[in-house]
């Protein structure tokens, strides 16, 4: 329905309606104005939506730079910015949308009102109509009965004294006059009925015109109050679509940054699965070079077992072969003093000697204890190892260490000991450090730290569980300081909680 300012609604009401529609103008500008300045105002209120909204993003954003903690920080910064322009577009939308639905709702309550005016001021027609007919009628039939009372005078009646009733001026004063002449009115009773009866449905039409006339007046004031609340409604409706527009650009513009970014940051991914890929091959080098190193100490330990084996059944063969040839002449000296003895009736005696020998051995024990190792940094763990939802790619990439939130400069431990293997900088890792702890509980282990400023052993070095290895520090694509811990199991990477 379309109205003007001079629309019989608005008399009376326009400040009235002001006041109604500052509060809800007041919300539109300020969800309006956050857009456009880049951050939701907070309200001190409790449970203040607006505040709610702002909590809301800094949990996305929160979310987002720990998604994007292992990448550029060019790429990571575009993520965010895009993320705040994404949820900063939907609030001024649905902002919007609640804007045009109340004003929707003020506009169809306009025209609802404006049909029950329209019904009103019939009805109020009508009932002026009824009021001036209803007087016409009395003034008719006072006319009458006047005339009837002038007849009676001239007759010398004892109709004289309702003269007086022709101008009674209520209902209930013409009955009391009525009924102190009762017993005049018996040949023309009928017509001062009709009087009575007149004047009371003149009365009632004239209460029913004043109440219309009431309700009228009311409905004009809230009409018009509600047509300035949809006035008010519909100009926020065209400040919140410029916002909603202003925002639209600035989320296109942080679309095709971050998607340039993400380009970069793509590519960079790639390379950490070329790197992970090809450190997982040294690794398994590695494990395959002991291994052979391994069966080849255990041939060697073998064949020295063998060759001693031979060794001391060659002395036990000969030593039994000398006791044999021992003995035989010990026995044919034995015969020949006996002889002798026979001879000059003497006799002697002769001792003989052996020999002994044996060896030792000894032994050794399997236990399956618990793996053992320890964190490289003192700090609780920030970023799990797992698939990730990448926020600008929108496809899923493997996180692939355990990430702790140490300070730049926090000391790093070793988890076990062992033999440091790989020392040397990656675009993606930054400062990495390999460290190989051999066959521990029946697998090859190899953890790998990251991203750190130095480190203080060298390859080839033999570290101990917990010595200080080096510090924590955010070289390589990192967006922040942190120790990046990964886990290698006989070659392969797993998830290093798996193992702690």
């Amino acid at each position: 329905m379309h109205t003007t300012e001079n629309d019989p609604r608005t008399a009376g009401s326009s400040a009235t309606a002001r006041r109604r529609g500052r509060p809800l103008f007041r919300i539109g500008m300020a969800l309006a104005t956050a857009a456009l300045t880049g951050c939701l105002t907070v309200s001190a209120a409790v449970g203040d939506p607006l505040d709610d909204k702002h909590k809301e993003l800094q949990q996305q954003i929160s979310r987002t730079q720990q998604d994007m903690n292992e990448s550029s920080q060019a790429a990571s910064d575009a993520a965010v910015e895009l993320t705040r322009a994404e949820h900063e577009l939907s609030a001024a939308q649905a902002a919007l949308a609640k804007t045009q639905q109340e004003a929707q709702v003020a506009a169809d309550k306009d025209a609802a009102m404006a049909v029950k005016l329209r019904q009103q001021r019939a009805e109020l027609a009508q009932a002026k109509a009824a009021v001036a007919k209803g007087r016409q009628n009395l003034a008719k039939k006072k006319a009458l009965v006047g005339e009837i009372v002038r007849n009676q005078f001239q007759k010398q009646t004892s109709l004289m004294p309702l003269a007086v009733l022709t101008t009674s001026s209520s209902a209930n004063d013409m009955e009391k006059r009525l009924q102190l002449s009762q017993t005049m009115l018996d040949t023309n009773q009928s017509e001062f009925n009709d009087l009575t009866a007149l004047q009371k449905k003149l009365d009632a039409e004239k209460a029913k015109q004043a109440a219309l006339e009431k309700q009228v007046a009311a409905d004009r004031a809230a009409a018009a109050a509600n047509l300035q609340t949809k006035r008010n409604l519909e100009a926020q409706a065209e400040t919140q679509k410029a916002t909603v527009a202003g925002l639209v650009k600035q989320r296109e513009s942080a679309q095709a940054a971050a998607d340039k970014a993400a380009a970069a940051d793509k590519a960079h991914y790639q390379n950490l699965q070329d790197e992970d890929a090809a450190v997982q091959k040294r690794i398994a080098e590695r494990i395959a070079r002991e291994k052979a190193e391994a069966a080849r100490r255990a041939a060697a330990a073998r064949a020295k077992a063998a060759a001693e084996a031979r060794a001391r059944a060659a002395r036990e063969r000969a030593a039994k072969a000398r006791s044999k040839a021992e003995a035989e002449a010990a026995r044919a000296e034995e015969r020949a003093a006996e002889r002798q003895a026979n001879k000059s009736h003497s006799g002697g005696g002769g001792g003989g000697s052996s020999d002994n020998s044996g060896g030792g051995g000894g032994g050794g024990s399997d236990s399956s204890a618990h793996h053992g190792f320890v964190y490289p940094a003192d700090a609780p763990i920030t970023s799990p190892y797992g698939m990730r939802l990448h926020p600008v790619l929108h496809i899923w990439k493997l996180h692939d260490g355990t990430d702790f939130g140490a300070a730049c400069g926090a000391p790093i431990h070793a988890p076990y000991d062992g033999r440091v293997a790989e020392k040397y900088f990656n675009a993606g890792y930054g400062n990495r450090l390999l460290i190989d702890h051999g066959k521990v509980d029946g697998h090859y282990i190899t953890t790998a730290m990251n991203h750190a400023i130095r480190y203080t052993v060298g390859v080839g070095d033999h570290v101990n569980k917990g010595q200080v290895i080096g510090y924590v520090g955010t070289t390589g694509y990192s967006t922040g300081c942190h120790m990046h811990l990964m886990v290698y199991k006989d070659g392969n990477m797993i998830n290093p909680m798996s193992w702690y």
